[in-house]
């Protein structure tokens, strides 16, 4: 079996992988040992038909994902333009060879190319090449580019959740002081024009609403309240949440990272660069460094004091001990995710969470959380 999952809904890209995980394990619990996940960014033609040639093993199917391949054909207009199949060309022959027990799966997802988010269409190159392939299954899940589909489609997630909305102005005395109501009225609206089409971003903030509203109505003002803000948080903000013990926060902007676009691989680069720096702060520290010598280590962020005194708070808090715990916990995830032994997601909240875990609470709480 091939098939093609791609287009700009990536929450329908993810369900649909989730059901065909759910197919693949047969309710077995084996699917750890027959599932392939394939980078296809630096993959060969090979490296994608040889592991859907083995059998499955106590499983009815062996599955083969490939990620990140059909990005790399795709047309992007100007002098990039489309790109020839090349090797790619005798994918098709291979695939043919490919069993009925097995399934090679290709993942076209939206993706970010010359600081635009993309997708891959039905232009694309390799999507055409293998479409040639006798019976593959191509699912096409188009991005939500027009408002009325927005609409429709955060009211029908909506009513999955139990989200009842509640259209009409907020009162003036429901207002906190500073806030300023939106022009919206209505709250699906409201959301439509926040959030656009992005599907994943759409479902995580519907999660939050359902869980804020807890059965009730849910205004525009709960939108706001809830929903509303940055929509690109930043790799520092989140970092910063995890080093100060604001575990609800720092997921919080890593699941936007995520809807964003954003690779697992990437965020956790990011993160242990930044602890890595936490820990050349704490080794100076811990030395008694001159603060000649911190500033040089802080580099443009000595220049500004605020953000030089919660650096280096941050870095007394945790000291070198802790840090190198941190290193172990991400090389940790990423051990789990390459080896497929839990969920990319899951191994990523699982780390923030251990991460989180290291920044030690002061005040009245500190003594009774203890690692």
């Amino acid at each position: 079996m091939i098939l093609l999952l791609y287009g700009g809904d990536e929450a329908a890209i993810r369900r649909r992988l989730r059901e065909l995980k759910e197919q693949a394990d047969g309710g077995t619990g084996m699917l750890v040992h027959n599932f392939t996940e394939i980078d296809g960014r630096d993959a060969k033609p090979a490296d994608v038909a040889a592991p859907a040639m083995a059998p499955p093993f106590l499983a009815p199917l062996r599955l083969v994902v490939v990620e990140n391949l059909l990005a790399r054909f795709e047309p992007r207009g100007g002098a990039r333009g489309s790109r020839s199949a090349g090797a790619w060309a005798e994918l098709p022959a291979l695939l043919e060879k490919v069993p009925e027990s097995s399934a090679v799966v290709f993942v076209g997802r939206p993706f970010l190319a010359e600081q635009q988010m993309r997708q891959v269409t039905d232009a694309n190159p390799l999507v055409q090449l293998i479409k040639k392939v006798p019976g593959v299954q191509a699912e096409h899940y188009p991005a939500l580019t027009k408002q009325q589909d927005r609409v429709r489609y955060i009211r029908e997630e909506a009513s999955i959740r139990g989200i009842r909305f509640r259209s009409g102005a907020p009162a003036r005395e429901e207002l906190q002081p500073g806030e300023e109501p939106p022009p919206e009225t209505d709250p699906v609206a409201y959301l439509a024009n926040t959030l656009g089409g992005n599907t994943l971003l759409i479902a995580n903030e519907l999660d939050k609403l359902a869980l804020w509203a807890m059965g009730r109505e849910v205004s525009v003002l709960d939108v706001m309240r809830v929903c509303a803000g940055e929509r690109e948080p930043d790799h520092f903000r989140m970092v910063d949440a995890l080093m100060d013990g604001d575990l609800g926060t720092a997921l919080d902007l890593l699941r936007r990272r995520l809807a964003l676009g954003e690779s697992q691989q990437g965020i956790l680069g990011a993160v242990f660069e930044r602890y890595r720096s936490l820990g050349a702060l704490a080794a100076l520290l811990e030395e008694g460094a001159s603060e000649e010598e911190i500033d040089r280590q802080l580099g443009n962020v000595a220049r500004y004091q605020n953000l030089k005194q919660a650096a280096v708070q941050r870095a007394r808090r945790h000291g070198t001990a802790a840090v190198r715990e941190a290193f172990a916990i991400l090389v940790e995830a990423d051990r789990a995710h390459k080896t497929n032994e839990m969920d990319e997601d899951v191994a990523l909240e699982v780390a923030f969470a251990r991460l989180a875990r290291l920044a030690p609470v002061r005040g009245p709480l500190a003594a009774g959380r203890r690692r």
